[in-house]
């Protein structure tokens, strides 16, 4: 027999679910629009060496990427496409490809799926949607703020409390840790970047592990750590105290702005390696113990297709993982809809005009398709989440009236036809 799981790493979704989801992703797309972003739509396959371009490392490249083989007679000769793991890549390809049909400063939004050939786990998904905002075009420090602002109102869609939002910079890091004397500055700051779980005292022992001098790495935990430490290295530094001066002013444009989010410096903020250039932020949720999006400047990056960098700042928020973390009953699904109850054969006609009526007047609406006890029928009726059962029998149909049960309230009135619409409250 063969099984009917979906393949690992990939998941069904159930109606009340997806409904739940799609309401949320049509939430945050109307906020997008609000903020002026253009939706776009590009391939879910990209030629292999699109997907390729943005990770120097091979190994990295192929724990991302599905691959697809060549198809017929070239079926031997590897892969020429792949699906796309991430939404930054096919933007950058999208506006090299239509520059010159786009305004100056392109404003882009995409919520979608992606893909990914990594290994699946708790949380860790192999398909999965992302949803991402970019503007390409323009350095100005308004982009950062921008986005900010745009994805915590977002945000707000999903009921979340408490949030913080962690700003740095990949130079800062960078020009911190050359100040040390550190060469390998991806393997250092794989270690720090995990701080927030292991703890200072964790990340020296990870650094020892990776032959890092203990008496340096020390040094640059002590100083990370302590804040007027931390002033003090610095003083005399002009090229840190530059980034962090960007940093500061970046944070005080926002502050005004997002007055119940704690906006803060974090020195030890780490996110993607290969592509972000300075900016790099991470709005994190204590309630939930986990960062719910985040994002950089990434200005490098349509350098793969016509070797021009062009300035490029944008965030993603991590929809999948919000909603796995969410308890069900803090989303309600909002489904407004009727179930028409089938009294009898009789009365199927009379049904039909109903359900015309209803959906002519874009009330969700069905009617049950046999003529089952009036119990089952109404149990049918909240499996749909369906907020109103109308009965239309013959008695009904005969005084000219309506039964209407709110399946919320219990309560049950009778109606004119003509007063049906007003006596559905959603």
């Amino acid at each position: 027999m063969i099984s009917s799981k979906p393949p690992s790493g990939m998941r069904d979704t159930l109606p009340n679910e997806l409904r739940k989801k799609e309401q949320i992703i049509n939430q945050i797309k109307q906020i997008f629009e609000k903020f002026n972003y253009d939706p776009i739509d590009t391939p879910v396959l990209e030629r292999i060496e699109v997907l390729n371009g943005k990770f120097s490392s091979q190994e990295e490249n192929e724990k991302l990427i599905f691959q697809i083989q060549k198809r017929g007679d070239k079926s031997e000769e590897g892969s020429d496409l792949g699906l796309r793991y991430d939404l930054t890549v096919p933007l950058s390809r999208f506006y090299t490809e239509y520059q010159n049909d786009l305004p100056k400063v392109f404003k882009r939004y995409c919520i979608d799926k992606v893909w990914r050939a990594e290994r699946a786990g708790r949380g860790r998904f192999r398909e999965f949607y992302q949803c991402d905002i970019d503007t390409i075009g323009s350095s100005s420090n308004l982009v950062e703020v921008e986005t900010f602002l745009a994805l915590a109102q977002a945000l707000e869609c999903f009921n979340l409390k408490n949030l913080s939002l962690k700003i740095s910079s990949r130079d800062f890091l960078k020009k911190f840790l050359e100040s040390f004397g550190i060469v390998d500055l991806k393997t250092f700051m794989t270690c720090l970047d995990k701080q927030d779980k292991i703890g200072f005292d964790g990340v020296l022992e990870e650094l020892k592990s990776k032959d890092f001098d203990e008496t340096i790495s020390k040094n640059i935990l002590k100083i990370l750590s302590n804040e007027s430490d931390f002033e003090n290295y610095c003083k005399d530094k002009p090229e840190i105290l530059t980034i962090i001066n960007q940093i500061n002013t970046i944070m005080a444009l926002a502050r005004p702005f997002l007055s119940d989010i704690n906006i803060y410096f974090c020195k030890t903020l780490v996110r993607g390696f290969d592509y972000y250039t300075s900016t790099i932020f991470e709005f994190y949720s204590p309630d939930l113990g986990s960062t719910i999006a985040g994002g950089g400047r990434y200005d490098s990056l349509t350098s793969i297709f016509n070797g021009n960098k062009t300035p490029a700042c944008g965030g993603s928020i991590g929809i999948e993982r919000i909603f796995g973390l969410l308890d069900d009953q803090e989303i309600q699904n909002e489904k407004k809809s009727v179930l028409i109850a089938l009294f009898d054969d009789t009365m199927k006609g009379d049904c039909l005009e109903l359900l015309k009526f209803l959906t002519d007047n874009n009330i969700n609406s069905e009617i049950y398709l046999s003529a089952d006890k009036l119990g089952d029928q109404i149990k049918y009726a909240l499996s749909k989440n369906c907020k109103y059962l109308i009965i239309y029998g013959p008695d009904e149909k005969t005084k000219g009236i309506l039964t209407v049960k709110n399946l919320i309230s219990k309560e049950q009135i009778e109606v004119k036809k003509d007063d049906l619409l007003a006596s559905l409250k959603f």
